[in-house]
């Protein structure tokens, strides 16, 4: 088990870093200590990825679950719950609670509406988790400590005027996804070729993706263009959606690697 500094060192790569690092090692010894709860706010995919190899570098992977209020949620929080805990009892005591919008029917509001809106009350993204928008409104996973101050004072979204209430988490409502099943050849099973074929880019676009952080494999920042994909693996690309590899064909004459796939926009 390493130290915190040494981790601190190891593994972050800028001041921001630093910082989540140093936070979550303090959250996860104060948890151990102190046997209660703690947590995280909400963390990315990148930041998720180095606060899981921190908390597994300080050895405590068994006293911490990734949880955003539904399970394939982005935006999670790292929820620390001592020996006596379980997972599922961690999840049910964490501090994330739902907020649903209401619209107008005949206004027609997106995602970004509703996240500039509560940016626009000055409030940190990392209080903000999955924001999933339906045909009546939104539903907005924030955490406790900020639920109230947003239902008091978020009542216009794009301009359009929205009524906010807080409902049980069980009740969260979870769009079904515009998803498309594809399939292709490629030259090879890396990255940078998948993504280009899935995505329609071209190898040049998929490597500048990759080269700035905006492609995830199975909720892991990939930095890695020549890094081999496989069945079941799941791709993020920030900005044009998600998807699953879900059966690699055989090959043609030329070689070429078939490819079927689930896309998600």
């Amino acid at each position: 088990m390493k130290q915190k500094q040494d981790i601190i060192h190891s593994l972050a790569q800028n001041e921001d870093d630093k910082i989540l690092i140093a936070s979550i090692l303090d959250k996860l010894k104060t948890c151990l200590m102190k046997n209660y709860i703690t947590n995280t706010r909400f963390l990315d995919l990148r930041q998720r990825a180095v606060a899981e190899r921190a908390i597994n570098e300080a050895g405590g992977k068994y006293n911490c679950v990734f949880w955003g209020g539904y399970e394939d949620a982005e935006r999670t929080c790292a929820i620390f719950f001592p020996d006596y805990m379980t997972r599922d009892d961690a999840i049910q005591n964490s501090s994330i609670v739902l907020l649903r919008a209401v619209k107008n029917p005949q206004d027609n509001l997106t995602h970004r509406d509703y996240l500039g809106s509560i940016m626009g009350i000055q409030l940190n993204r990392d209080r903000i988790g999955d924001i999933l928008v339906n045909s009546n409104g939104a539903d907005i996973l924030v955490m406790q400590e900020v639920a109230e101050f947003i239902q008091m004072n978020l009542v216009q979204a794009g301009r359009k005027q929205i009524s906010i209430s807080q409902k049980p988490i069980e009740d969260l409502i979870i769009p079904i996804e515009n998803q498309t099943q594809g399939s292709g050849s490629v030259a090879s099973l890396r990255i940078d070729s998948i993504i280009a074929l899935i995505f329609k880019l071209s190898r040049g676009e998929a490597k500048e993706f990759i080269e700035k952080g905006m492609v995830f494999v199975n909720n892991k920042p990939c930095l890695k263009a020549g890094l081999d994909i496989d069945i079941g693996d799941r791709i993020t690309v920030r900005s044009k959606g998600r998807c699953k590899i879900i059966e690699l064909g055989g090959q043609s004459r030329k070689g070429r690697q078939f490819v079927n796939y689930i896309k998600s926009v």
